[in-house]
């Protein structure tokens, strides 16, 4: 049987320290390999529908997470409108991260580049 040089041995646990420590900083900084993700839409099946950066591992979550409201409409036949709001701002005052569950969801998409909603959420 052939022992391990322990010069090798050394080399390597000390090389595995440092990548777990640079796994820690860029977690916490979300660079390389955490970059941000890009804006998705989530459409659970109770209709509910959040834009935000989903992450599917270990579990599913979404940061950044607005919802569109509808506003009633002031006067007596005209139309409501709607409102991109973050999560954040209902009452209860909620962090802007969800947990969802992966049976709820129906479907989920990137949004485009172009897309009016990430226009909206970038000028907020």
């Amino acid at each position: 049987m052939i022992k391990p040089n322990k010069k090798v041995t050394y080399f390597f646990a000390i090389l595995l320290i440092l990548v777990i420590i640079y796994l820690g900083y860029a977690y916490g900084k979300k660079t390389f390999p955490f970059k941000e993700s890009k804006w998705q839409v989530v459409q659970l099946i109770t209709g509910n529908v959040y834009y935000g950066h989903l992450k599917t591992f270990p579990s599913y979550k979404m940061d950044d997470v607005y919802f569109i409201q509808q506003i009633p409409a002031e006067e007596e036949g005209a139309e409501p409108s709607i409102q991109l709001m973050p999560i954040g701002s209902m009452f209860f005052g909620p962090e802007s991260t969800i947990n969802l569950e992966r049976s709820q969801i129906l479907w989920w998409s990137d949004l485009a580049e172009d897309s009016q909603v990430l226009q909206t959420i970038e000028n907020q």
